[in-house]
């Protein structure tokens, strides 16, 4: 299930939160929108004037034929001031809603990515990273026009066209009138826009953000794609996931090129002909002026401009709002989340792990309510102890440091750390009490200081202490620039084993009291083995460790060794107890490991 399936509100509803989320912006820096609407205000005044000034000189001037030098140089003066006015204006109101709008944007992608850090792992089991990158770039990026281009315009606008419907009242409240008109007959053009491609918009924007999970997940599996032969059936996928996005696209561009610009142009004309009608009525009577229709037509020409831009940018309106619902449903989504998986939040005390006693207590655990993972574990870790997890895939070891890691929260009070519930943990209490060496090592693009530090500002000294714990420091020492050593996008520059040690290191630098490895022998040559196993060795006593092993060579020395089958424990002991059982489990698998270890080495 993809994050476009997850908690779908009511139509009501995601408008509801999108409009909820795009406005608390609007208000949340008073003084520089109110700076914004100021200068729209003297803008406004200084457009409206000129075509005033424009009528003076017809009326008083031009047709009485009356050509006084300084009332033409300061008619002309002000003419000029004006427009100049209302340009500069114009520009001071556009670089403030631009500051809102960047503003805006930059703290609701921040937002939105902090809250993605804390999302529990449960949330990306079914998230594709493609449609999360889309959320936090594209769509943030749509809601910068909502208040540049949408906001600023509409405002703008409708504050324009009060103005001008002013000044035509002034001037002849029966043009005026007619005019007026158009404004009801606008709306309902917007209303036939929105609701003929409203449900494209959706569509297109949900389709965009499956293009780019595709080409994510695609680009990230590329060696698999290519090595099993897929590259068509994939491409076959992308085209008709493209081709969704076009039609799509193609629904709107139509609404947007019958309903839109081309409507308005048709419904000027007639406002023009209806002013133009009544005007000559007026002649007949005897109380029009020709200054007064150059007025009203030059007002006309701005009065259909501003409606023709709000219903053109009522497109990017709706982007905007779409945009917005997504990343609204992304947090909201997010939370109820974070709600069932209740014990990843804030503990209740501040609970630290300052001993390292595990005691797990009728685990169970089911991703599926129907399809249970662990069924009633129980065992104790001491402190300082070493315990081995082995087992054949499928059976549980990962879930089970999962659940340690509290990535998913298992039932109340099945898992305690020093004699207290998990639940009583802070996020915070646990990671520092609890290091995590993966299977798959994560290295950043950064110094291997600052892999090692992962942000925490540690000291020198103990970055360096966590290095040799791990058997690392010697290398790291004989490379050029030390610890200040550049690695490449995931630690290219470090052989695999040498990638691994650095994780160690990492995971050891913070002197956690509980070590979690996750098969993290599995990848290495059996020379990194030996040095990984040394510095493990090193640790014990130290440490509690649970280590979710493959090689079962490298727990031969464990305090005890868990055998999980479907989810259950089904042997306990050390290596050599777990050997004298005849027709055990861990047996089976140890002989046969060491068959095709001499196989190999025959070979």
């Amino acid at each position: 299930m993809s994050t476009n399936q997850q908690l779908k509100p009511n139509h009501a509803d995601k408008k509801h939160g999108a409009f909820k989320l795009l406005t608390s912006y609007i208000w949340r820096d008073r003084p520089l929108l109110t700076r914004a609407v100021t200068f729209l205000l003297l803008a406004t005044v200084a457009d409206v004037v000129g075509p005033m000034l424009a009528k003076i000189f017809i009326d008083d001037y031009l047709l009485p034929k009356n050509f006084e030098s300084i009332s033409l140089i300061l008619l002309l003066s002000a003419y000029l001031i004006s427009q100049f006015a209302a340009a500069w204006f114009r520009y001071q109101q556009t670089m403030r809603f631009t500051d809102i709008a960047l503003e805006a944007v930059q703290d609701i992608r921040k937002k939105v990515f902090a809250h993605v850090l804390k999302l529990p792992m449960a949330y990306f089991d079914k998230a594709m990273t493609g449609q999360l990158v889309s959320r936090i770039t594209n769509d943030t990026e749509s809601i910068k026009d909502l208040y540049v281009q949408f906001l600023s315009v509409v405002i703008g606008n409708v504050v324009f066209l009060a103005g001008i419907l002013i000044a035509m009242a002034l001037l002849n409240v029966q043009l005026m009138l007619a005019a007026l008109a158009l404004i009801p007959a606008v709306i309902c053009v917007i209303y036939l826009y929105e609701k003929f491609s409203g449900a494209a918009v959706q569509e297109a924007r949900e389709l965009r953000s499956d293009i780019n999970g595709r080409v994510s997940e695609s680009i990230s599996g590329m060696t698999v794609l290519q090595a099993s032969n897929q590259q068509q059936r994939f491409s076959d996928q992308f085209s008709k996931v493209n081709q969704g996005y076009y039609l799509a696209r193609m629904k709107t561009i139509r609404a947007s090129g019958a309903l839109l610009r081309p409507m308005i142009d048709l419904l000027s004309v007639l406002v023009l002909l209806a002013i133009v009608w009544i005007f000559s009525l007026q002649v007949v009577s005897g109380v029009a002026e020709i200054g007064v229709l150059y007025a009203f037509l030059s007002y006309l020409g701005r009065f259909t401009e501003p409606l023709a831009e709000i219903t053109q940018r009522f497109n990017l309106y709706q982007q905007a709002m779409v945009a917005g619902e997504r990343v609204n449903r992304l947090m909201q989504a997010g939370e109820q989340t974070w709600h069932q998986n209740s014990s990843q939040s804030s503990g209740q005390t501040e609970a630290e792990i300052t001993k390292g006693k595990i005691c797990v207590e009728k685990l169970n655990f089911a991703y599926h309510p129907d399809k249970p993972i662990l069924k009633d574990l129980n065992f104790q870790v001491n402190p300082g102890q070493f315990y081995a997890v082995v087992g054949h895939t499928g059976s549980g070891k990962s879930t089970l440091l999962s659940l340690l890691l509290n990535f998913y929260s298992a039932n109340e009070n099945a898992i305690c750390f020093d004699d207290q519930p998990i639940e009583q943990f802070g996020h915070d209490s646990l990671r520092a009490g609890i290091g995590l060496i993966p299977q798959e090592p994560f290295i950043i693009a950064g110094s291997i200081g600052e892999n090692i530090d992962m942000g925490r500002k540690l000291p020198q000294q103990q970055i360096e202490k966590a290095a040799k714990q791990a058997h690392l420091h010697s290398m790291i020492s004989r490379l050029p620039n030390g610890y200040q050593t550049e690695l490449g996008e995931r630690g290219t520059r470090l052989s695999t084993g040498q990638r691994q040690q650095l994780v160690i290191a990492r995971a050891l630098a913070a002197s956690p009291r509980i070590l979690l490895l996750d098969e993290a022998t599995a990848n290495v040559d059996s020379e990194t083995e030996q040095v990984v196993q040394r510095a493990l060795m090193e640790l014990h006593g130290q440490v509690s460790m649970i280590m979710v092993a493959h090689r079962l060579s490298t727990i031969k020395h464990a305090d005890n060794i868990l055998v999980l089958s479907h989810g259950e424990i089904v042997e306990s002991g050390n290596h050599q107890q777990l050997m004298q059982l005849d027709d055990g489990l861990y047996r089976s698998m140890y002989q046969l490991q060491q068959q095709a270890a001499k196989v190999e080495a025959a070979s």
